[in-house]
C-alpha cells in the first residue's frame, strides 16, 4: 500500500515486513533510531519487521542492509525495528495556522512495562512502540528535545487510557521496554522554540501521538477500551482458571446437583454472565483502581504501609464486595461472599485488600448461582 502523507513531498509505503516514509525534502530529525539515530538529516524512515525470536549481533548492520535492499540511501535513512505488523500502523494529523503535525505509529504491547520497574527478559514477549512525528514547523534543536518529551508523555497517557498493564507485574504500564521515537521537520514554517503542552505545537503533537498510539494498539493487539472484564482481570494476572480453582476449592458438592464436571461447566457460564454485566464490571474495576490508589498511599487518611495490612478500620472493601455479590446473586450471594471472604480460597489469598473482596465477590456471586441453576435442572 502506498499513500501520500498530509505534508507535501512525503509518502508512506507499507508492506507485510516494512513501513517506509520517504521525503523529497531533507528532514531534520532527533531520534532514538537504531540506524542513524541522534540529531541528523535524513530523507527516509524505515520500520523493519523482525521475527519475535529475532537475535542479531549488529542491529545497525541488519537495518543498513535492509535499507539498501529497498533502494534507500543507508546514510540518509533512520531505521527502526518491530515485531508488530507494520500494516497495523496508526496515523493521525492535526493542523494549526500554517503548520501540519502527523504521527505514524507501529505498536505491539506484549512487552509492556511500567517505567522504573525491573523487567524480565523473555523470548516470547516482544513488543515495541515506534513513534514517528512529522511536521513542517521550523523547530530549534531545543524544541526538538521538548517535542520528544511531549510525545513520550502522550504515549504514556495513551497506555493509561487503554488500561495497558505491565507484562511483568500487571501494574499500570507506561511503555514497552524497547520503545523508539523520532521527531522530524522540513523546517518550512515559522520558528517554534517550545513544544510543551502549553504551545500549539505541543498540543498538536500530544493529540496526534495519543490517537495514533491508541489506533495502532487497538489494530494490532485488539485491546479495545471496552474489552471484557475477564480480559482486564487476566491482564492483571488473574486468570479465569484461577477463579474456577477458587470456586472448586470452596464448592460443596451434592449428588442432587449432578456431577462435579457439570458444576465446573455451570460455574464458567455463571461467571461469564456476571462479568459481562457492565454494572458488575464497573464495581470490580472501581475496586481494582482503589487497590492501586491504596498501594500508592492516595486514599486520604490511609498511609500505604497501613493499607497493605488491611486494617479492621478499612470497611470500604467489604462494602464493595457485598454490593457486587448482592447484585449478582441477591441475598444468597451475600451469604456465599461471607463464606469466601473468611476462607479466601486459591488466588484470593494472594490479592490485596480491595482486589480480594471484589474478585471474591464476583466468584461468590457466580458460585451461588451455580447451586441455584443445578438444583433447578434436577
Amino acid at each position: 500500500m502506498r499513500m501520500n502523507l498530509p505534508l507535501k513531498s512525503q509518502s508512506l509505503q507499507v508492506e507485510h515486513d516494512r513501513l517506509i516514509i520517504r521525503s523529497h525534502d531533507p528532514l531534520r530529525t532527533l531520534s532514538s533510531a537504531v540506524l542513524n539515530g541522534g540529531l541528523r538529516n535524513v530523507n527516509s524512515i524505515l520500520i523493519q519487521k523482525v521475527p519475535h525470536n529475532f537475535r542479531c549481533r549488529s542491529p545497525k548492520s541488519h537495518l543498513s542492509k535492509a535499507a539498501a535492499r529497498y533502494s534507500l540511501d543507508t546514510s540518509m535513512t533512520a531505521g527502526f525495528m518491530t515485531a508488530a505488523e507494520p500494516r497495523d500502523f496508526g496515523l493521525s494529523t492535526c493542523r494549526f495556522e500554517k503548520a501540519v503535525v502527523s504521527a505514524v505509529v507501529t505498536a505491539g504491547t506484549s512487552n509492556s512495562a511500567r517505567v522504573g520497574e525491573q523487567t524480565k527478559a523473555s523470548k516470547s514477549k516482544v513488543g515495541t512502540v515506534n513513534i514517528i512525528v512529522l511536521t513542517n514547523a521550523k523547530i530549534t534543536d531545543s524544541c526538538l528535545v521538548n517535542a520528544l518529551q511531549t510525545a513520550t508523555e502522550s504515549k504514556a497517557l495513551a497506555f493509561r487510557e487503554l488500561d495497558i498493564r505491565s507484562s511483568n507485574t500487571g501494574d499500570q504500564a507506561t511503555c514497552t521496554s524497547t520503545d523508539s521515537l523520532l521527531i522530524s521537520t522540513t523546517n518550512e514554517g515559522a520558528v517554534c522554540e517550545y513544544a510543551g503542552v502549553a504551545t500549539q505545537l505541543g498540543q498538536s503533537i500530544a493529540k496526534t501521538v495519543n490517537q495514533a498510539v491508541k489506533d495502532a494498539i487497538i489494530k494490532h493487539d485488539r485491546l479495545y477500551p471496552g474489552r471484557q472484564l475477564l480480559d482486564r482481570l487476566q491482564e492483571r494476572g488473574i486468570r479465569p482458571k484461577d477463579l474456577e480453582e477458587a470456586f472448586l476449592e470452596s464448592y460443596v458438592h451434592h449428588r442432587a446437583m449432578g456431577t462435579k464436571g457439570q458444576a465446573r461447566k455451570t460455574f464458567r457460564q455463571c461467571l461469564k454472565e456476571a462479568s459481562s454485566d457492565h454494572n458488575v464490571a464497573a464495581l470490580v474495576l472501581a475496586a481494582l483502581r482503589l487497590e492501586e490508589d491504596g498501594r500508592l498511599g492516595l486514599i486520604p487518611g490511609m498511609p500505604e504501609n497501613e493499607f497493605l495490612k488491611d486494617p479492621v478500620s478499612l470497611l470500604a472493601d467489604e462494602i464493595v464486595g457485598m454490593a457486587i455479590s448482592n447484585y449478582v446473586a441477591g441475598s444468597k450471594g451475600l451469604f456465599e461472599y461471607a463464606r469466601f471472604d473468611r476462607k479466601k480460597p486459591g488466588i484470593l489469598s494472594r490479592l490485596g485488600p480491595f482486589a480480594d473482596d471484589a474478585v471474591g465477590a464476583l466468584v461468590a456471586g457466580a458460585s451461588s448461582n451455580v447451586y441455584s441453576k443445578l438444583l433447578r435442572q434436577r
